[in-house]
């Protein structure tokens, strides 16, 4: 027995403290390449857990070892990756010393509460693919994903990647040419990986094994089949899997690099709805300063959910957010307080089963209505919140909705093309409108005349006519479509494209059309003020575009900035607020500042 205030073991004399504050106290992990231990740093006040990695040196020189460990410093500042404490290095090892999570990895949920869902899968994929963005944006790969390696914390946070002692810098096109380091996990490594040439696309296959495993419980050496050279894992889940998220996890794991996404965010590209999902992580809840007269003057954090789209009630008095996490959330919005909920506990209740991805108010403000990846729109009474009625689409995953002037239409479209006009007061569905190919991602009604807008992921723009549905117009842009907005002052139609283009279109003259801006990833949101003096577009790029409509064609007034991609946008109703959500989990509100 040692003594606790012994600096060496009285039997071998090895040390007891690391570093002069770290102790040792049990062995996590053990492998070719050293060893992990749960340690106290002595430090700290109080003294607090931490997880020490030793890395053995014979696996490359000094120098190597140092400069990629000093990597891991800036992984750290990512809120799903550990912070790195220290680095300590001896003659025969490199020693990490990292922050401890606490909470259970997806190995040892897996072994106690058996196969996950698919919805939990997909909120797992939601939440660790920005993280494999941000470590190969980096140049680092982590070479080792696995479900031992992905911890769930205490308390429900989001899911941390821990164990970077595999991590490598990115290889350039000549090193691939050479045999590199073979390391990984036997049955997660991709095959690339195992001839020592790993790329960021072999964390992309390891962590679509993972999720195999934890689909179905069974080890990724047992879900391939050699005599028909294809995985077999959907013969195996206990429950089905919708196609939509069987063809993300093939690609994840095509075999051949060609065949797999070459990025996490093209992965999250298809695994969600256009524009709801980040592009990069920065330091969250920090509100950047902008040079131009608007300001950030609130911003409202939403941990654990990304809010995909926004409402506000014809008083401007409360706003509606349908959220990443499948709920429905009302907030007052003087105080920023959650007035109501609308969500499924452990899978019962009236709440949506999947994502939520849009929201609006009834004209008269006592309903609301929400639309889900789950193909269903809700009814909410706003007195007593509960649900009236519940419209199910036709076809999979309702994309946007919009409600006629008086509200007595509702409008749902999806991603198989299909706009939906359904009667209110009867739950009806009268007809179908199927001219577009491909999703539709934005729709739009003018109160003044009830024609309808809509745009698709197939580069169509088309103008309707309610309650009929004719079909009076169609343009057809070079790339898909995903945010539109109708001018009710001038007669116009704005467009925003996956290419970030920003497009005007003229609806007295249907030849007419011009490019107004730029942004530098896809478009995602599109708003303009009540009174027609403002439009706001936002994009993945993380910028929202300010642009003055006071003349005749809108003129770019302001750069406003989130720390993630831009998800929706909305005006109060006196137009002197734009109010914005954004996968950076918060909630912004942007107004004018007077000179001086």
């Amino acid at each position: 027995m040692n003594a606790e205030e012994s600096d060496r073991c009285q039997s071998c004399g090895n040390r007891l403290r690391l570093g002069q504050r770290f102790r040792p106290t049990q062995v996590l992990g053990e492998g070719g390449f050293g060893r992990t231990f749960l340690a106290w740093d002595e430090a700290a006040t109080p003294p607090q857990r931490c997880v020490i990695k030793q890395i053995l040196r014979s696996r490359g020189s000094r120098d190597q070892d140092l400069a990629e460990a000093k990597r891991l410093v800036q992984l750290g500042q990512h809120p799903q990756i550990p912070s790195l404490i220290a680095i300590l290095e001896s003659p025969r090892d490199l020693c990490l010393v990292q922050t401890y999570v606490a909470g259970r990895t997806l190995a040892q949920r897996l072994e106690t509460d058996g196969p996950f869902t698919e919805k939990q899968v997909r909120s797992l994929l939601l939440a660790l693919l920005p993280v494999l963005q941000f470590i190969h944006d980096q140049k680092i790969i982590h070479r080792d994903i696995k479900p031992e390696n992905v911890v769930l914390p205490e308390g429900n946070g989001s899911p941390v990647l821990v164990d970077f002692g595999a991590a490598r810098p990115v290889l350039t096109a000549s090193e691939l040419e050479q045999t590199g380091t073979i390391i990984g996990s036997a049955g997660y490594a991709a095959p690339e990986q195992a001839l020592g040439k790993a790329v960021p696309a072999s964390d992309l296959y390891s962590l679509g094994l993972t999720c195999l495993n934890l689909l179905t419980g069974v080890h990724p050496f047992d879900l391939y089949s050699v005599a028909a050279d294809r995985w077999v894992w959907q013969t195996l889940t206990p429950v089905s899997v919708s196609d939509a998220l069987a063809r993300v996890l093939n690609r994840l794991t095509a075999r051949a690099l060609r065949s797999r996404y070459p990025t996490a965010t093209a992965a999250l590209a298809d695994l969600a709805p256009a524009g709801l999902m980040p592009q990069r992580r920065v330091k969250p809840n920090l509100v950047k300063r902008s040079p131009d007269p608007w300001r950030c003057t609130q911003i409202w954090p939403t941990p654990g959910r990304v809010v995909n789209a926004l409402a506000i009630a014809p008083t401007g008095q409360a706003i509606a957010t349908a959220n990443s996490d499948s709920t429905v959330q009302l907030w007052d919005c003087p105080t920023g307080k959650v007035l109501h909920t609308f969500t499924q506990r452990l899978g019962f209740g009236e709440g949506h089963r999947d994502a939520a991805t849009a929201v609006t108010f009834h004209p008269e403000g006592q309903t609301l209505f929400s639309a889900s990846q789950d193909g269903t729109v809700k009814q909410w009474e706003l007195a007593g919140y509960r649900l009236r009625q519940s419209f199910q689409q036709p076809g999979w995953q309702v994309t946007t909705i919009a409600l006629s002037s008086d509200g007595a239409q509702l409008i749902a479209a999806d991603t198989t093309g299909r706009i939906s006009l359904w009667q209110v007061d009867e739950g009806k569905r009268l007809v179908d409108l199927t001219r577009h190919s491909g999703a539709v991602n934005s729709v739009q009604v003018n109160p003044q005349d009830n024609r309808l807008v809509s745009v698709g992921e197939a580069g169509t723009l088309r103008l309707w006519v309610l309650p009929t549905g004719q079909l009076l117009h169609t343009w057809t842009a070079k790339t898909g479509l995903r945010a539109v907005v109708l001018n009710t002052v001038e007669p116009a139609v704005v467009t925003g494209d996956r290419r970030g283009s920003v497009r005007l279109w003229s609806l007295t003259d249907f030849d007419q059309h011009q490019q107004l801006g730029q942004h530098q990833d896809a478009v995602s949101a599109i708003a303009l003020s009540p009174n027609g003096r403002w439009l706001a577009t936002g994009s993945r790029d993380r910028e929202i575009h300010l642009w003055d409509w006071s003349g005749e064609v809108p003129r770019r007034f302001a750069v406003l900035r989130h720390d993630w991609a831009v998800c929706d946008l909305v005006f109060t109703p006196d137009s002197q607020t734009l109010i914005s959500s954004a996968a950076d989990e918060t909630i912004r509100f942007w107004q004018a500042v007077a000179d001086g």
